[in-house]
C-alpha cells in the first residue's frame, strides 16, 4: 500500500483524437488503483486552465499524437513548460508516438509510450505516482533510454479486457470492434502500429458496454471503428457470415438502443469482400444509409504499387452492388499516390465523374507520406491545377468531400521532416 499525494492528469482532448482518448481514458477509469487520479480533459490548454490545474498537486500532461497534429501539440508543450517549467510530467502516445519516439522526447515530452497503451498508459501512471520505477515497463521509453522498441514487438492486448470509451466521464466514442488489418498498404501505418493479426471485440464484450451505455449515459445509437468492417469475426481476408450477423442482431436488439452504425464513417469496407448477400445482411440491421468503400484510385497499376491487393473493376462492383442493396456508396480517393503519372491521374478523374454518374459520393485525399507506413519516405502527394480543379467543381456540386487542400500542405510538412 502506498500513500497517494494527490495527482491531476490532464488529457487533451482534441476533436482529432477523440477516439483513442476515449479508450485510454476508459483504461484509466476502470483501473482500482487510480482511484485517487483527478482527471481532465480539456480541449484546449488554455493559460486559465494551467494556472487553475497548477494548484491541483502533482501534474501529469498527457497527449494522443497523430503526424498531422504535431504542430499544434509541440506548441501546446512549449506552452505548459513555459508556464509550469519542470512541475509537470508530460507523456506522449498514438500513432506518431510510436513512429517517432525521439522526436517526441525532444520536443519535449518525459515519457513516450509505443505501441498499445491500454496496458502501459495506466501502468505508467502509477508508477509515476507512486515514484516508482518506469524503467521496465515494456514500450515506455524516456530522455535515458537507448533502446526503441517497434510496436510489432511488444505484447498485444486482448480488446476484451478493456472498456472501449469512459463512461464514468462521459467521454465516448465508437466502439472499436476489430484492431489490426492483414493487407499492409504502403500508404498506412496500421501495420507497423497494430500488425498483421487481426484481433476482434467479442459480441458478449461489445453488447455488454452498449447496455451499460444505455442504462447509463442514455446512449440510443452507436458506431463501430474497424479498418475493414466487413471482416469481423474471420481472420481479416474473408467475410463471415454467420458471426457478422450474430453481431448485428445481438446488437440491434438491446432495448433502448434505436440505431446501429456499420460499415459506414468512421469504418469502411475493402471492396472485394462486398457481395449481393452480405449487404442484404446489413440492410435487415443497419441504420446507416452510406456504405464507405476504400478504392483509392482509377488505376490497377498505383493500386499494386500501393499493395492494396483489389481491382478498379472489384472496386465498381462494390458501388453497383451497394446501390443495388440501397446504400448510398462513399468512396475513398487518393490522388498522388507514389508511382501515379498523368494517365493514372486522368483514370482517376475519369472513375470519379463515372462513380458520381452512377449515384456514388467521394471523399477525396491527398498522399501523405505518414510514419510508420512503407511509403513514408515517398514523395508528398501533390494536385496539379487541373486536379485542383475538377476536385473543386465536384466540391461545389456536392458530390466530393475531404480535405485534400489542408492534406496537401500536411503532406509537404512530414516530407520535409528529417527521417
Amino acid at each position: 500500500m502506498y500513500l497517494l499525494e494527490s495527482h491531476t492528469l490532464v488529457f487533451s482532448a482534441h476533436s482529432s483524437s477523440r477516439y483513442s482518448l476515449a479508450a485510454l481514458l476508459g483504461a484509466v477509469e476502470t483501473d482500482p488503483r487510480l482511484a485517487d487520479l483527478h482527471v481532465v480533459a480539456p480541449l484546449e490548454l488554455t493559460e486559465s486552465m494551467l494556472e487553475k490545474t497548477a494548484a491541483q498537486g502533482r501534474l501529469i500532461f498527457a497527449h494522443s499524437v497523430m503526424s498531422t497534429q504535431t504542430e499544434r501539440v509541440y506548441h501546446e508543450v512549449n506552452k505548459t513548460r513555459r508556464k509550469l517549467g519542470g512541475g509537470a510530467t508530460l507523456i506522449a502516445g498514438g500513432a506518431h508516438a510510436s513512429a517517432r519516439p525521439r522526436e517526441l522526447l525532444d520536443a519535449g515530452f518525459d515519457y513516450v509510450v509505443i505501441g498499445e497503451g491500454e496496458q502501459i498508459f495506466p501502468e505508467l501512471l502509477w508508477r509515476l505516482m507512486n515514484d516508482q520505477d518506469t524503467d521496465t515497463i515494456a514500450g515506455v521509453v524516456s530522455k535515458h533510454s537507448e533502446n526503441y522498441p517497434k510496436p510489432r514487438n511488444l505484447p498485444r492486448i486482448q480488446l476484451d479486457d478493456y472498456p472501449p470509451f469512459a463512461l464514468d466521464m462521459n467521454i465516448v466514442g465508437p466502439i472499436e470492434i476489430t484492431r489490426g488489418c492483414p493487407y499492409a498498404c504502403r500508404f498506412c501505418c496500421t501495420p507497423f502500429l497494430t500488425g498483421g493479426r487481426v484481433r476482434h471485440r467479442s459480441v458478449e464484450s461489445i453488447t455488454k458496454w452498449l447496455r451499460t451505455a444505455v442504462e447509463k449515459r442514455g446512449f440510443q445509437r452507436t458506431w463501430f471503428l474497424s479498418p475493414n468492417a466487413l471482416c469481423y469475426g474471420g481472420r481479416g481476408r474473408d467475410v463471415v457470415p454467420e458471426k457478422l450477423e450474430h453481431l448485428l442482431k445481438e446488437s440491434t436488439s438491446i432495448e433502448g438502443l434505436d440505431e446501429v452504425f456499420f460499415g459506414s464513417f468512421p469504418s469502411e469496407v475493402r471492396p472485394e469482400f462486398v457481395s449481393k448477400e452480405i449487404l442484404e445482411l446489413l440492410r435487415h440491421y443497419v441504420a446507416n444509409k452510406t456504405l464507405q468503400i476504400g478504392l483509392q484510385s482509377g488505376s490497377d497499376k498505383v493500386l499494386k504499387a500501393a499493395n492494396r491487393q483489389h481491382t478498379v473493376a472489384e472496386g465498381l462492383d462494390a458501388v453497383r452492388i451497394a446501390l443495388d442493396c440501397g446504400f448510398i456508396p462513399h468512396v475513398d480517393m487518393i490522388f498522388g499516390l507514389p508511382e501515379e503519372a498523368k494517365e493514372d491521374v486522368d483514370a482517376s478523374i475519369e472513375l470519379c465523374h463515372d462513380l458520381v454518374d452512377m449515384g456514388a459520393r467521394l471523399h477525396g485525399h491527398v498522399f501523405m507520406p505518414l510514419p510508420g507506413s512503407s511509403f513514408e519516405n515517398m514523395p508528398p502527394g501533390r494536385l496539379d491545377d487541373e486536379t485542383r480543379r475538377v476536385l473543386g467543381d465536384l466540391s461545389r456540386r456536392k458530390v466530393l468531400t475531404g480535405a485534400w487542400g489542408n492534406q496537401e500542405s500536411l503532406a509537404e510538412k512530414l516530407a520535409a521532416v528529417d527521417r
